[in-house]
């Protein structure tokens, strides 16, 4: 959704602060105010979309999806593609004069380079499975690179507009191996400066850019965790732009002279991943129990005040093959049944459950109101709070050897959110038996089967079938997670800024953004 004017919600002009001053001397600098840190500036190795808002400005793919709402493909660092007709081969023509913020060129055997790491296991990329359909990777010319794969690929451009597909300077990740991801180096619109972890990172315009230039000469991006805090940034005009609000801070704007609120609709949808490797969750009695337990239209008017949505399926609108299904019932007394059914007498155990804090859209309170639920219905329930990059660090823990990690063994319900857009990629990395991103331990024949036929069917709609089947299962017969809330971006704009850019998955664009004082 691209925002060059439009109709704000009054909000109450505060003294200026100091950071006022520095705005006015720079007035192509824009502050990006977000709610959890990055993980790391390597795109192979991110999985974060606070840090994917970074990384968006610093780095380019080969193609990259058209519009906010994903409607095909454009060119990028590719110029052309072709593909064969048994969907095996697929042919680039690149760019041509263009050049890293290193100054070493850019051409086919950077692209080569570049696939064949985030394919080599030893780089230990969490989205390396995307990628192992990949059979070969071949420079045709210093412009050109050839792509085989094992099977016909009907959603290599997918792969490719994917952020872990970003083209990354061979010779900067020689020159820091293990710490590249401090020190990226890319070909965007704009160059990175600086990161100081916990307090910002620093980005400046690309004189020698190949495309349109970008408007602001300075971009800073900064984790302030708490939503509150957020608006005061905005508010003394130390921030231009404040991410990821809550709905009292969505509230309080409305309130306000200086500032205004932007509500986005989003493919993104918050829910407990549920760990089906051990009891209680490895019977989906139990599954469907706690999510019968869970009063899903509560959270929404009552804790998020009606910023969000009841999910009525497992993707939500705007997510590619959608299909809508009814909404879960709340039915605590049939909860309590199937939990008796398994466990007579109640289950012994104690169900952990893991939340970060300020990442999601009221995180923390939604996780411990439906903690409040599942002991209403006779559950006795851990509940544990983590920072972001520390939830991370731990949930995907790595084990010897692995690319990826189990720490997701020591819970039984970890809070995420995802707002892929793309079906193949939004369902095969959690689905999919043995897959490094299956953190859960799902595992049905059937999804598995309707996953390998979608990824080689280059008819669309017969893929597209596939994919909604898959849905289908997930929704009324073996659910892999609890679904809690389709969430709304609300992102709070200081008055008179233009151009915004954000993105259904939930990434923001800031390289068209100008701000005009008032």
């Amino acid at each position: 959704m691209l925002i060059s004017g439009f109709c704000a919600l009054n909000i109450a002009a505060l003294p200026l602060g100091s950071a006022s001053a520095a705005s006015a001397k720079e007035p192509g600098r824009i502050t990006f105010v977000q709610g959890s840190d990055v993980d790391t500036l390597d795109p192979a190795m991110s999985r974060s979309v606070p840090s994917y808002n970074v990384m968006d400005h610093m780095f380019d793919r080969l193609v990259d999806w058209k519009g906010q709402e994903h409607e095909g493909f454009v060119p990028a660092l590719a110029q052309s593609w072709t593909r064969t007709a048994d969907g095996r081969q697929w042919t680039f023509v690149l760019r041509q004069g263009v050049k890293f913020h290193d100054g070493t060129p850019f051409n086919a055997e950077a692209v080569k380079f570049n696939l064949d790491r985030i394919r080599d296991p030893k780089l230990g990329s969490a989205h390396r499975s995307y990628y192992t359909d990949i059979d070969s990777v071949e420079v045709v010319s210093p412009y050109e690179v050839r792509i085989s794969t094992q099977h016909a690929s009907p959603t290599m451009l997918e792969l490719l507009a994917k952020q872990s597909s970003s083209i990354n300077s061979p010779a900067a990740v020689a020159k820091y191996g293990r710490a590249y991801g401090h020190h990226p180096v890319g070909t965007g619109p704009y160059v990175f400066e600086s990161w100081v972890p916990n307090d910002q990172v620093i980005i400046q315009r690309n004189p020698a850019f190949y495309g349109e230039a970008a408007k602001p000469s300075t971009l800073i991006f900064r984790p302030v965790k708490e939503d509150a805090s957020r608006v005061i940034e905005l508010r003394t005009r130390n921030a231009e732009i404040a991410g990821n609000l809550s709905p009292e801070a969505a509230i309080e704007l409305a309130e306000q002279k200086t500032s205004s609120l932007l509500r986005v609709p989003s493919t993104f949808q918050v829910f407990f991943e549920l760990n089906l490797t051990k009891p209680p969750f490895n019977d989906p009695r139990i599954r469907r129990a706690v999510s019968l337990a869970i009063d899903r239209q509560a959270i929404v008017d009552k804790v998020l005040l009606g910023y969000a949505k009841v999910p009525t399926g497992p993707f939500p609108p705007g997510t590619q093959a959608r299909r809508k299904f009814a909404p879960i019932p709340y039915d605590p007394e049939r909860a309590r049944q199937l939990i008796n059914e398994v466990y007579p007498g109640g289950y012994p155990g104690t169900i952990v459950l893991w939340t970060p804090s300020g990442r999601y859209t009221k995180d923390r309170q939604v996780a411990e109101v439906v903690q409040g639920y599942l002991n209403a219905v006779g559950l006795k329930t851990e509940f544990k709070v983590w920072e972001w990059a520390t939830y991370q660090k731990n949930l995907y823990r790595a084990e010897p050897g692995q690319g990826t990690g189990k720490g997701s063994n020591d819970a039984n319900l970890w809070l995420l959110g995802t707002g892929i857009s793309d079906a193949d990629i939004r369902l095969r990395r959690k689905l999919s038996s043995g897959d490094p991103q299956n953190l859960t331990g799902y595992s049905n024949a059937r999804v598995d089967n309707y996953l390998q036929l979608a990824s080689r069917e280059l008819d669309p709609q017969k893929r597209m079938a596939y994919y909604g089947q898959i849905q289908q299962i997930l929704w009324e017969q073996d659910a892999d997670n609890l679904p809690l809330f389709d969430q709304e971006q609300l992102i709070g704009v200081r008055k008179g800024l233009t151009g915004l850019d954000v993105d259904y998955d939930g990434t923001t664009d800031l390289k068209h953004v100008e701000l005009i004082e008032r």
